[in-house]
C-alpha cells in the first residue's frame, strides 16, 4: 500500500489540550472510535494531553515504517506482537521499562524493554447460536475450508490487524517453527478458506448480516464479538477450537526520535497501571495482561479469557515472515 493511500485512509481524532502544551501523538487502531476517546479523556484527567491517529493495524504499521527517518508519532498503542516485533527489528523503539512491567509474565513483555503488552485478546471462532440449523458447528479453524461453510463467514480486509492474526494462526499450523516456511498443504488450505469466504459489498452492515442468519459464523476478536452481539441482540456461542485459539496481546511502545520523550514515558507509566487497566476492562470487555488488573476485572471477563485454550505460536518468528505471507496471500491466494 502506498504512503499516499495510507494517508487517505487514516483518521485523526484530536482531543482538546491545554494552551501552550504540545499533545502526544499516538498511532493506534483504537484511535478512531470510542476507545480512543475514552483513553484520551482519562489521560487528560491524569494531566496528559494526547491526540490519536486511528486506522487499521496494517495501515499504521506501514505509516510508521514510512516515517522512520522523520517520525511523526510519539507512541504506538494497540498493535499486536507480530507488528511490534517487526518494528523492533527495524530499530523503531526507545527502550523504556515502566514500573508496572515487573508484574507482567514473560509472554507479555519484550525481553529488551522496547515494548510492553497491556491487554490480551483471544482471536475467536464463534457463531450465532440459533443460526446453525442443518449445519454442524465448526470444531476447528481448519473446518472453514469445508464446503458446508461456503458463504457462512467472511475473512476481513487483509489490512486489518484482526484479519492478519486470523491468517497467522491458520498458517502457523503448517509452519516450520525454525524457518517460518509454510507447507503446500497450508497454502492449499488457506486458498480453500478464501474460496468459502463471503464477499460483502462495500457498505454492508456486517453485524446485520450475522443477525439475519445469512452469515452465522464469526471470525473476530473476543471483546468485539461480545460488545457487538449485545448491541445487536444476537445470541452468540464460542468455539474452544481444536489446536487452540490465537491469543494476541496489544502493546504500547515509545517511538525512537520523539521530541516528547519524558511525556511519552509518563503516559506509558500511567496507561499500564492496574487501576486504569481494570477500569478499561469494565468499559470495553477487554482482559488485561497485568495480573493485578485482571484480578480486578469482572468475573465474566476472566471467564471469557479462560474458556479458550491458547494456540502456541512463536510470534517473533511469525513476525519475521508475516509480510511475506501477506504478499503471497494477496498475489496467489485471494480470489
Amino acid at each position: 500500500m502506498s504512503v499516499k493511500s495510507v494517508l487517505a485512509t487514516l483518521m485523526l481524532v484530536a482531543i482538546p489540550f491545554v494552551v501552550n502544551a504540545k499533545p502526544l501523538t499516538i498511532y493506534s487502531p483504537q484511535g478512531g472510535d470510542e476507545r480512543g476517546t475514552f483513553i484520551a479523556q482519562k489521560a487528560k484527567e491524569a494531566g496528559l494531553d494526547v491526540q490519536f491517529l486511528g486506522g487499521g493495524g496494517g495501515e499504521l504499521f506501514d505509516r510508521l515504517v514510512a516515517e522512520k527517518s522523520n517520525p511523526q508519532a510519539d507512541l504506538v498503542l494497540g498493535l499486536t506482537q507480530p507488528s511490534m516485533y517487526a518494528l523492533k527489528a527495524q530499530g523503531m523503539f526507545a527502550t523504556f521499562v515502566p514500573t508496572w512491567a515487573a508484574a507482567l509474565g514473560p509472554d507479555f513483555k519484550d525481553a529488551d524493554g522496547d515494548f510492553h503488552m497491556f491487554w490480551q485478546t483471544p482471536i475467536v471462532l464463534a457463531y450465532k447460536t440459533d443460526g446453525m440449523t442443518g449445519i454442524q458447528v465448526p470444531k476447528s479453524w481448519l473446518d472453514l475450508a469445508k464446503p458446508e461453510y461456503k458463504d457462512k463467514f467472511t475473512v476481513g480486509a487483509i489490512n486489518g490487524q484482526t484479519t492478519r492474526m486470523i491468517l497467522a494462526g491458520l498458517l502457523w499450523r503448517f509452519t516450520d517453527p525454525k524457518t517460518g516456511e509454510i507447507s503446500k498443504e497450508g497454502w492449499d488450505l488457506l486458498k480453500a478458506v478464501y474460496a468459502n469466504s463471503r464477499v460483502l459489498p462495500e457498505g454492508t452492515d456486517y453485524w446485520k448480516t450475522v443477525a439475519s442468519g445469512q452469515m452465522p459464523v464469526i471470525l473476530s476478536w473476543y471483546g468485539g464479538v461480545v460488545n457487538n452481539a449485545a448491541k445487536n441482540k444476537i445470541p452468540i456461542s464460542f468455539v474452544d477450537t481444536e489446536g487452540g485459539t490465537p491469543i494476541v496481546a496489544e502493546s504500547v511502545g515509545i517511538i525512537k526520535g520523539t521530541h516528547e520523550l519524558e511525556q511519552a514515558k509518563k503516559f506509558v507509566e500511567w496507561f499500564g497501571t492496574p487501576a486504569f487497566m481494570a477500569e478499561y476492562a469494565v468499559r470495553f470487555n477487554q482482559a488485561p495482561a497485568h495480573p493485578e488488573a485482571l484480578a480486578k476485572a469482572p468475573e465474566a471477563i476472566r471467564a471469557g479469557v479462560s474458556q479458550f485454550h491458547p494456540q502456541p505460536i512463536d510470534w517473533a518468528v511469525a513476525a519475521s515472515k508475516l509480510n511475506g505471507w501477506l504478499e503471497n496471500i494477496q498475489l496467489n491466494i485471494m480470489p
